[in-house]
């Protein structure tokens, strides 16, 4: 069973930002190539909904989150029926999981 993947607004507005970072760190190419390799990742979610691993934090596993990296990133989601629902992506040297909070 394919999966439909859906990236919440919050989620695209994380991408955006770091995007913007590397844009201005390195260049708009080094941008458009972690942004790809990104929702590359995310895509896989299609086929391999389980694939994630369990996050750092306790609250967020009981209530079905999962993470998904991608180099130096991360992506927060839940499986809900037939769609996995992207809630965040962050670096993972940050304190992600405190976006839920």
């Amino acid at each position: 069973m394919k999966y439909k993947v859906r990236i919440l607004p919050s989620a695209w507005e994380d991408l955006k930002m770091i995007q913007d970072y590397y844009s201005i760190q390195f260049d708009v190419r080094i941008a458009t190539k972690v942004s790809n390799s990104i929702l590359n990742t995310i895509e896989r979610l299609e086929d391999f909904p389980d694939s994630g691993s369990l996050t750092p934090d306790p609250w967020l596993n009981e209530q079905g989150y999962r993470m998904v990296i991608s180099k130096k990133h991360v992506a927060i989601y839940r499986k809900i029926d037939d769609t996995i629902y992207i809630y965040h992506i962050a670096d993972t040297q940050t304190e992600y999981t405190k976006l839920f909070y």
